[in-house]
């Protein structure tokens, strides 16, 4: 690295492709419901538009960390913003769900280049004590992609349809490269000794599908189901497997020594659990805010505004504040302040106002920025000098896996609990009405569908006990969104309480320092 090159110009450029990528991820929260729409597809396969991004992330993310080691770092960038922005086209012109998936997956290997190589770059630009500031600025600029996407993602929905959130991605991908090419300078590390480990790739791969798909199989076919039984066991036998393969690779695709490290194994199953948490937020809140009676796309980017707006705006104070306190305390102030959010967030209903679900999303926000930046700093200090390569990719792996894996819990659990309400609030109306089994079954057909499309006897048994059609469907709608919001808010508590379970295994910044210095 030239010591003449300024670390914060060739900083702020790295970071725009790292905007893009992250305000595309931003995206896909208001446009998940109309994509599913369009495509016709239920609402608990709609994880697999997520998953078939995710898993090419997790997967990808330490292999092209190793690659930016060996062939340099920007180069492995420039090839991210290549691939990112044509497949963001893609996606836009997709004649069916399958292509759309397999730009989802390029998209996913495009980000795999992008960020291993971005966090490589925080250690290599500053020292330890300026490292918080840089993460700082590093998630303000993050969360300022995460919040303009939601909203802009809204609006252009709302007035041009999805795919022009996809054709926005591609052309800000492609303008990214100039900036890289011109400010930051190349970079590489130690390369990894020893041949590429092609098996361990293959194994990573089938573990993280398996395991991130694993609630989608589980909403569609059960829990008591094979197929469910089926996908446990291949990605718990894979993940051993890649553990044993691993600890006697010379340059394995998982480098298994930092997972036994607590310095940075536990500050990085922390963030897991908190991009996990934050993800069945937002996604559970998309499907909330937009069903609801008033609701809209627009409202939802409101929602995702305040959350990450505030994250942007706290970011930069974050890293100054770690920087000079113990971060490790920061974490656990956060964690508890997180809990406090979540105990009114399970107690939400559909007559919730919008003004209080922003309240709250700002809050959540203003807690993900300061517990994020601290445990940034704690992980990626923790990785020797010689692993950069591999302990960034690891942990941008780690980091991905989070956010699909939220994602698919809260739609598989939001999912469930929909149809368990609505069946439960139309057996009541039924009874209550006295209608027939078969004019029950429709009546829980058209809430499914969100449907008003009745035949002749249900529309004639309705309007005979003096209800309207739209609001006996509105009734069934507001107790079943209700219930599945209330259901997602209790597995993000036992979430919490995990993380807040193992802080106490954090280590403090002078075991960090031993280790940079």
């Amino acid at each position: 690295m030239s010591k003449s090159t300024n670390p914060w110009v060739s900083f702020i450029a790295l970071l725009f492709a790292t905007f893009v990528t992250i305000e595309a991820a931003a995206f896909q929260a208001p446009v998940l419901p109309s994509v599913t729409a369009h495509f016709n597809i239920p609402v608990n396969l709609a994880a697999l538009i997520l998953i078939s991004y995710f898993i090419a992330v997790a997967v990808f993310a330490p292999m092209m960390g190793r690659l930016g080691d060996q062939f340099g770092r920007r180069r492995m960038v420039v090839i991210g913003l290549v691939v990112f922005g044509i497949s963001e086209f893609m996606a836009a012109w997709a004649p069916n769900f399958g292509i759309f998936l397999v730009a989802r997956f390029l998209q996913g290997l495009g980000v795999a280049c992008i960020f291993p190589a971005v966090f490589s770059y925080v250690n290599r630009l500053f020292a330890e004590e300026q490292r918080g500031m840089a993460l700082g600025v590093m998630m303000f600029i993050m969360t300022l992609g995460a919040a303009t996407g939601g909203l802009l993602g809204g609006i252009l929905i709302d007035a041009f349809g999805w795919p022009s959130v996809y054709i926005i991605s591609g052309i800000l991908a492609l303008l990214g490269l100039v900036p890289l090419l011109v400010w930051v300078p190349e970079s590489k590390g130690e390369p990894a000794t020893g041949k590429f480990d092609s098996l361990g790739a293959v194994m990573l791969f089938i573990t993280i599908a398996a395991l991130l798909s694993l609630p989608t199989w589980a909403a569609n076919f059960g829990r008591e189901s094979w197929i469910t039984w089926a996908v446990v066991v291949v990605g718990v036998i894979s993940l051993i497997l890649l553990w044993r393969h691993s600890g006697r690779q010379a340059a394995p695709i998982l480098d298994v020594s930092l997972l036994k490290d607590r310095r940075f194994a536990v500050p990085s199953a922390i963030y897991w659990i908190q991009m996990l948490m934050n993800s069945g937020i937002v996604y559970s809140l998309a499907f909330f805010i937009n069903n609801r009676p008033g609701g809209s796309a627009s409202q939802f980017g409101m929602v995702t505004l305040a959350l990450f707006g505030c994250t942007m705006l706290a970011s930069p104070i974050a890293g100054k504040l770690i920087d000079r306190f113990e971060p490790k305390l920061i974490s656990i102030l956060s964690l508890l302040g997180s809990l406090l959010a979540m105990l009114y967030f399970v107690q939400m209903d559909t007559t919730v106002p919008l003004a209080m679900v922003l309240i709250m999303a700002g809050f959540i926000g203003v807690m993900l920025a300061a517990n994020s930046t601290a445990l940034m700093k704690l992980a990626l200090g923790a990785v020797p000098p010689h692993k950069s390569g591999a302990g960034s990719g690891l942990f941008s792996m780690l980091r991905d896996l989070g956010l699909p894996t939220g994602s698919s819990f809260a739609l598989a659990i939001f999912g469930l609990s929909s149809a368990l309400h609505t069946r439960r609030v139309v057996e009541e109306t039924a009874e209550r009405m006295e209608l027939s089994e078969s004019l029950a079954e429709e009546l829980l057909a058209a809430a499914g569908t969100k449907s008003a499309e009745l035949s002749a006897d249900l529309t004639s048994a309705l309007l005979a006990t003096g209800n309207e059609i739209d609001q006996v469907l509105e009734h069934i709608n507001v107790a079943s969104l209700g219930g599945a919001i209330t259901n997602v808010g209790y597995l993000m508590l036992v979430m919490l309480t995990v993380a807040l379970a193992l802080t106490p295994w954090l280590a403090k910044r002078k075991d960090i320092q031993a280790v940079s210095g």
